[in-house]
């Protein structure tokens, strides 16, 4: 994450919190992505050094003034106005992060060899629920090189239990 991604983000958080609308921004948030990704040409448009800066944000009004929170329409202006409207998936991600908190969730990176079953992303989540007296979210992905077992980053922690790890565990036993 950038520093810029990071300022624009907590700016956001400050402005929504006082109205009680967090929930609406990251929901804001989301639409605007949704709406880039569906349209490149309109993300490259709103980035573009070459159409100035009232016409980009003219560009951004029409599309999304009164459908988004106005704390987000406002921040959206000034990422635009600055250039800076690139990093707004960035910004989104600290946006989020920083509303999961204030909400009492934990996000969990979970990484396995292969895709987990539901029951088994369930029972992850629910242990990790009572261990951190929080709601937790699952971020999962996959990533073969594990050979088995699974990986968990939440609050700070790393639990490790991947055959990967272990055996690097016993190289590192036989090599001492």
């Amino acid at each position: 994450m950038t520093t810029t991604s990071k300022e624009y983000a907590e700016a956001l958080f400050e402005l929504a919190v006082p109205d009680e609308q967090t929930e609406e921004v990251s929901a804001g948030l989301e639409t605007v992505i949704s709406a880039i990704r569906q349209t490149p040409e309109y993300g490259k448009l709103l980035a573009s050094a070459a159409i100035g800066k009232e016409a980009r944000i003219a560009a951004l009004d029409e599309a999304f003034s009164g459908k988004v929170p106005k704390a987000l329409m406002g921040v959206l202006r000034m990422m635009v106005a600055r250039g800076h409207i690139s990093s707004l998936e960035a910004m989104a991600r600290e946006y989020d992060e920083l509303a999961r908190q204030y909400h009492g969730e934990v996000v969990a990176r979970v990484t396995s060899a292969v895709p987990l079953k539901e029951a088994e992303a369930v029972a992850i989540r629910q242990t990790l629920e009572k261990k951190l007296s929080r709601r937790v979210t699952l971020r999962c992905r996959i990533d073969p090189s594990l050979i088995g077992g699974v990986r968990v980053e939440a609050d700070g922690k790393v639990i490790d239990g991947s055959i990967r790890n272990k055996l690097e565990q016993i190289k590192d036993v036989m090599n001492s």
